[in-house]
Formats: C-alpha cells, sequence, structure tokens
C-alpha cells in the first residue's frame, strides 16, 4: 500500500509561530504533529510514502530525512495553493496502478486502528461525529452504512460525521481518474479544488464508500486547538515520566502530566499540568502549565498558562496568557 500525506498548507491560523516554520513542524507533547500522525500511522507505513508539501516544505523535507529515514519517502512539490484535488493531482505519476492507497492531512493528529480498517469496500472514510459541523467536511450515509453525499463547511446542523483528514482507497488508480475528472473540468468549491468533489465523482460513477471511526483525532490548526491537543497527547501518556523524579533532584515541582526535554534546564519553578517544555528551554522561578515552550526559550519570574512561547524567544515579568512567535523578547515586569 502507498501513503500520500498532504503538507502544503501555509498555517496562516498559526501565525506568528508559521511565519518561520512549517505547521506541520509545530511541536505538541514532545513531537511534532506529522511525527505523532506518523508514529500512530505505522503499521500501514511500510511502503512508499509520498509526501506533498509547498509553504517552508524544505523545512519538512529536512526534518523528516533526519528523523523517518527508515521511510521509502518520496517528495511532491505543490508550488500553487489551488486545493486538495490539485495536490492529489500532482502525486497521479505515484496512482497508476491498482495498488491500495492511504491518503492523510498532516495537519492534524488521528488514532485509529489502520491496520484493522474494513476494506469490503471501493474507499473506507475515517470520521469522527462533532457537535458543530460546520466547519468540516461531513459525510451523508443511507440505511446500509454507505455514503451518499459529501458536503464541505455545511451551513445546516444534521450532518455531523466529519471527516477526519484520513482515507483508504481499494485502487489507486480510480482515485486517480476522480481526480483527473475534477481538474479537467474545473469543478470547484469555494474557488478551490476539493476532494469532496473527486469523492462525490467516485459516488456518480457507481463507487461503494464506507466509513470507520476514529479513537482520537486532534486538530492542531489554531492557537487554542493546538493546546487542547497538548493536553490530550500528555493525557494519553505522551510524557517524559522520569520528570518527577529529576523535579525531586533538581529543586522543580512537576504535576504530571507533562512532557520535559531531557536537555531543558529548569530551576526553582512549578512545571504543569500539561506544560511541553522542549530542549534547551531555560525556565526560572516560574509557573509554567497548561502551555507549550519551544526549543530554545527563556521563561523567567513569571506565571505562564494557556501560551505558546516560540524557540528561542523570551518571557520575564508578569506574562499569564501569551502567543508569542519565534525569537521574541518580552518584559513584563
Amino acid at each position: 500500500m502507498k501513503t500520500i500525506i498532504l503538507l502544503g498548507g501555509y498555517g496562516t491560523r498559526m501565525r506568528p509561530h508559521t511565519w518561520s516554520r512549517a505547521k506541520p513542524l509545530l511541536k505538541v507533547a514532545g513531537n511534532t504533529i506529522i511525527g505523532h500522525l506518523l508514529d500512530l500511522m505505522k503499521e500501514v507505513t511500510t511502503g512508499q510514502v509520498i509526501f506533498v508539501i509547498g509553504y517552508k516544505g524544505d523545512q519538512i523535507e529536512a526534518w523528516l530525512r533526519a528523523h523517518y529515514s527508515h521511510l521509502d519517502m518520496q517528495f511532491v512539490v505543490q508550488e500553487q495553493a489551488l486545493g486538495q484535488a490539485h495536490a492529489l493531482w500532482l502525486c497521479r505519476d505515484y496512482l497508476d496502478s491498482d495498488e491500495d492507497v492511504m491518503i492523510a492531512f498532516g495537519d492534524g493528529i488521528v488514532k485509529a486502528d489502520y491496520a484493522a480498517i474494513p476494506r469490503e469496500a471501493d474507499a473506507v472514510f475515517l470520521v469522527k461525529e462533532v457537535d458543530d459541523p460546520r466547519t468540516f467536511g461531513v459525510v451523508v450515509l443511507n440505511e446500509a452504512g454507505y455514503v451518499t453525499q459529501f458536503v464541505e463547511k455545511p451551513k445546516t446542523m444534521e450532518n455531523r460525521l466529519a471527516i477526519a483528514g484520513i482515507y483508504w482507497f481499494r485502487s489507486g488508480r480510480n482515485l486517480r481518474d476522480a481526480v483527473d475528472t475534477v481538474m479537467n473540468t474545473g469543478r470547484k468549491t469555494l474557488g478551490e479544488y476539493y476532494l469532496a468533489d473527486a469523492f462525490q465523482v467516485m459516488l456518480e460513477q457507481g463507487d461503494k464508500i464506507t466509513v470507520d471511526t476514529v479513537e482520537v483525532w486532534e486538530d492542531a490548526g489554531k492557537p487554542d486547538t493546538i493546546l487542547h491537543t497538548n493536553r490530550r497527547m500528555l493525557s494519553l501518556g505522551y510524557a517524559t515520566f522520569e520528570a518527577i523524579e529529576r523535579g525531586y533532584g533538581e529543586g522543580f515541582v512537576v504535576l504530571p502530566p507533562v512532557y520535559i526535554h531531557p536537555d531543558a534546564d529548569i530551576e526553582a519553578s512549578i512545571i504543569g499540568p500539561y506544560a511541553s517544555i522542549e530542549a534547551n528551554a531555560v525556565i526560572r522561578h516560574a509557573l509554567v502549565r497548561d502551555s507549550i515552550i519551544d526549543e530554545g526559550a527563556t521563561i523567567e519570574d513569571c506565571i505562564i498558562e494557556n501560551s505558546l512561547i516560540g524557540e528561542n524567544a523570551q518571557v520575564k515579568g508578569r506574562g499569564r496568557e501569551l502567543f508569542i512567535g519565534d525569537n521574541a523578547i518580552v518584559n513584563l515586569g
């Protein structure tokens, strides 16, 4: 099976952090977003893995080659952000056979039993029921459990099975043909070439598409959601369990769950709950909770909560809720 992971977005809602870093490389609970996803998908990424990159794609490629060199990786560049279907259309040379293929969006973390996805239909989409579907792509099912329609960002509330950004297809060639139809006919939604339109083409051609539910689906597209994702991943055990013992030995307090990189420098502070402290961060005389402190950042003499502190940023004083990009200097004394 081939796997295609789409990583070409700009991450505009995560600025200023994404001015200097690609969104898939933002840190959550001791790993990057794409790193968590690849770890969760390891049972099915044993074949060729194609990454579609765009904005800051050189960063993504370098990081993947450094940390996941065991994968059989290929990279496709999406130079213009024309939509999801366009990104997949650029991969058409990898979809030239009836080999099955899995598609994943690389801006979320999805925990599922990937190896056990039922494969009786032509395609299976992973879904999760949501309270408000209006910002998602959703599916409409018939009584037999087959998909009858795809709706991108619905205006009503009755269909709440949101697509979690993971799709399995029995035939790569069949998927390619549907994407070709969308591109060749100029079929757009909201001004872009959406995958939902390609899926609708498949339904029109008589393909049978079913769904399977996910265990965990965490978004990392906005500051509040990435902090929620950090909390959830830490709660699932993505933490440094040696942190409490280290705190006893070095004179700081740990309130789990937390992640503390071994190279972080912490003095006379309280860390947690739900704090992620990256490599070479310096925390002195501070309380840090429900926050992500990126590599090389310095926090001194303050309380930090519900905050994202970028790489090499410096915060001193009485800050509480902050969203600070890389290399920023903030003195709140």
